[in-house]
C-alpha cells in the first residue's frame, strides 16, 4: 500500500495560497504598525508626563530660591554695622560680604549652584532703588524727566513731547497734556489699536507702548549692535545693565531708557548701588558730582563690590560721597538719594537633569520679617 504525504503549509491552488499568504503578511505588518504606533504614543506621553512634573518641580525649585533670597536679605540687615545701608559690597549684591566680624553668617554659603533636591539653584539679587522710578519723576519732577531723555537720545523739543505722553499715559484722566502728549484717541488709530492706560506703569517695557518712544530711545545703542563702550557686567530681566562703568566718558547717547529707570521701587536712587549713568541723571546731569559719588564709594581700587568699599551709611554720609558740603540744618543736597533699599528682583536659574529655567521674583522688604512677593513668573 502506498501512502503519499501531503505537503505542509497552506493548501489550495498556488494563486490562491500566494493570495492568503499575502494577507497573513499584510495582517502581520498591520499588527507590527499599530503596535509601533502603541509604544510610540506611550513613549510620547511618558515623556510628557515626565516634563509636566519636572516643570511642576523646577518651578518650586524657583520659589525656593525666592525663600533663600528673602533669608539672605533679612540676614544681610541684621550684620552689625550693616543695618542702616544697603550696598555692593555685601553678600547679597554679589560682594565680598563681611569681613570684620567673627560670626560671619555667610560663612560658606554660596548663591551659586545650590544643591536643591536632584538639581540645583543660582540665585542673583538686584535692587530696584538702583533705578530712577519712573512713575515718581514723571509727576513729581518732569524736568529732570526732559533732560533724561534728552541725554537717552531724543532731541530737545522731542523730550518735551514724550515727557507729556509718559504723564498722559500714567495719570487717571483722559486730558491730553500740553506740548504732544497723547492718551486713548491717539492710541485707538494704531494698527492694533489700545488704550492710554491711565495708571502707574508696572513693566518698564510698557514704555514702548508710548507715543514717541522708539525702540532704539529705550534700548539705546544695544539696538544697533552698540554698547556704548561699556563692559556689561550682568544684564537685568528687563534688558538693564546692572553694573557698567563709564567713569571718563560722556554717557550722552550711550544709555537707553531701560538702563535708566525701574517701574516698581520704593521712588529713591539707592546711592551706593546706583550705576554711573543714573547717578549722572539723578545729579541732573552733572558727571562731575556723579564721578565722585562712583570713586568715593568704591575705595582705592576703585572697584565697587571689594573689601576697600565705603558705602554711605546713612543720609549724612550722602553728602561725601557727593562731595558737596553739607551746611547745618540744611539736610542733603539732593533728597532723590537715600542708602537704603527695600524692592528686590530675584533671579533664580534652575537645573534640573537636562533641563533649565530661570524664573524671576520681585519681592518688597518691608521688615526682617515681612518680605512679600509682588510678582513671580517664569522668564
Amino acid at each position: 500500500m502506498n501512502f503519499r504525504l501531503k505537503p505542509s503549509g497552506i493548501g489550495g491552488r498556488p494563486g490562491q495560497r500566494a493570495v492568503a499568504l499575502l494577507m497573513v503578511m499584510l495582517l502581520i505588518f498591520a499588527m507590527a504598525v499599530i503596535v509601533t504606533a502603541f509604544a510610540y504614543t506611550m513613549k510620547v506621553e511618558g515623556r510628557l508626563a515626565t516634563r509636566t512634573q519636572s516643570e511642576s518641580e523646577m518651578e518650586w525649585m524657583g520659589r525656593s530660591g525666592i525663600e533663600m533670597a528673602k533669608w539672605v536679605l533679612s540676614l544681610s540687615r541684621q550684620i552689625p554695622g550693616e543695618q542702616t545701608y544697603d550696598g555692593l559690597n555685601q553678600f547679597w549684591a554679589g560682594g565680598v560680604g563681611p569681613t570684620n566680624i567673627a560670626d560671619n553668617p555667610f560663612e560658606g554659603v554660596s548663591l551659586t549652584d545650590v544643591p536643591l533636591g536632584d538639581g540645583t539653584i543660582s540665585i542673583e539679587i538686584i535692587d530696584a532703588e538702583r533705578y530712577i522710578n519712573i512713575n515718581s519723576i514723571a509727576t513729581r519732577n518732569p524736568q529732570l524727566l526732559e533732560l533724561i531723555l534728552q541725554l537717552c537720545g531724543a532731541g530737545a523739543s522731542d523730550s518735551v513731547d514724550v515727557s507729556s505722553a509718559i504723564r498722559d499715559w500714567i495719570d487717571p484722566n483722559d486730558d491730553s497734556a500740553m506740548g504732544g502728549g497723547a492718551e486713548s484717541d491717539f492710541y485707538r488709530m494704531l494698527n492694533p489699536p489700545y488704550v492710554a492706560k491711565n495708571g502707574p506703569i508696572d513693566d518698564l517695557s510698557e514704555l514702548l507702548k508710548i507715543r514717541g518712544i522708539s525702540p532704539q530711545l529705550y534700548w539705546g545703542p544695544r539696538m544697533s549692535g552698540g554698547d556704548g563702550g561699556s563692559p556689561r557686567h550682568s544684564i537685568d530681566s528687563a534688558g538693564r545693565r546692572v553694573q557698567s562703568t563709564f567713569l571718563g566718558q560722556s554717557i550722552a547717547g550711550s544709555v537707553g531708557l531701560a538702563d535708566v529707570f525701574s517701574a516698581v521701587s520704593s521712588g529713591q536712587v539707592n546711592i551706593n548701588t546706583a550705576p554711573y549713568p543714573v547717578l549722572v541723571m539723578a545729579c541732573g546731569g552733572d558727571e562731575n558730582i556723579a564721578r565722585n559719588i562712583q570713586e568715593q564709594r568704591a575705595g582705592m581700587d576703585g572697584v565697587d563690590g571689594t573689601y576697600d568699599d565705603t558705602p554711605a551709611r546713612g543720609p549724612q554720609d550722602i553728602a561725601r560721597l557727593q562731595g558737596v558740603p553739607v551746611m547745618p540744618n540744611q539736610g542733603t543736597p539732593l533728597a532723590v538719594f537715600s542708602t537704603v533699599s527695600s524692592t528686590f528682583e530675584i533671579r533664580v536659574d534652575v537645573r534640573l537633569g537636562a533641563l533649565s529655567r530661570r524664573y524671576i521674583g520681585v519681592l518688597r522688604r518691608t521688615s526682617l520679617r515681612d518680605m512679600p512677593v509682588l510678582t513671580f513668573r517664569r522668564e
